[in-house]
Formats: structure tokens, sequence, C-alpha cells
């Protein structure tokens, strides 16, 4: 099997996590707002038990690369590089417009994975913030 996931953090409010082969089998969203960095991996984790899956059976990872809230981005941006370092798989960062689905940013990390084998440390994915951050 052909498992990838999509980590998708660019809110403040939320942050969904879906996997599948070329489209989704399932989505978990989380209406917690500012905490991805406690519960994205806790998340994951139940995602992919909820399917009878493992990390190791990830062949690659999409996240949601921008544009969207400074810390959030990051912290999406940053497991899915740290995932795909430590399984050896590829990663790709899909950029999102509002109105852009969850299935069709799926759709589009596939096509962008397609022909990609392992992880390239010259491949990892850089947030893009749309603007200057606002720290304060």
């Amino acid at each position: 099997m052909n498992m990838k996931l999509l980590i998708s953090t660019e809110q403040n409010s939320h942050f969904s996590v879906a996997i599948g082969q070329d489209e989704i089998d399932k989505v978990k969203v989380v209406k917690k707002p500012y905490r991805q960095s406690e519960l994205l991996l806790r998340t994951i984790k139940e995602l992919l038990e909820s399917q009878n899956k493992k990390l190791e059976d990830l062949k690659g990872l999409i996240v949601v690369s921008g544009p969207g809230a400074f810390s959030a981005l990051r912290i999406g941006v940053t497991t899915a590089n740290a995932l795909a370092y430590s399984l050896d798989v590829p990663v790709v960062g899909v950029e999102v417009l509002e109105e852009d689905k969850l299935d069709k940013v799926f759709e589009d990390g596939v096509l962008k994975l397609k022909g990609k084998k392992k992880f390239e440390m010259k491949a990892v994915v850089v947030p893009e913030y749309g603007r200057e951050p606002n720290i304060s």
C-alpha cells in the first residue's frame, strides 16, 4: 500500500490530518485553538490506529506549507519534515487558498509525490507565511 499522510495546521483555530492512498480515506479535525503543538502527534497516532496502520506504513507526507498563521504553520511543517526524515519517505508542501478543500490539497500533494521514493534533505518543506510574522 502507498499510504500518505496530510498535515494541515495553517489555522490557529483548528488543524486536520488525513490519510489515504490516491484520495482521502479518513480525516480527523481537531477544533482546539492554539493546541497544535501538544495534540498533533497524538492525533496522527490516533488516525493511524483507527485505520490499523503504523507510521512505518506511510510512503509519503503532504503538509500545507502556507499561507497561514506563523506558529501553526511552523508546527505542521516541522512535524512533517521530522517524520519524513525519520521514516525516510518523501515530503512535499502544498500551498492552499482559503477556498481549497482538504480533498484538493491531498490530490495536489499526491501529484507532487509521484516519482519520489525517499526523503531528500534538499527537498524539505519551508513554510510560506504569506506576510511578515506578527510576533508580539
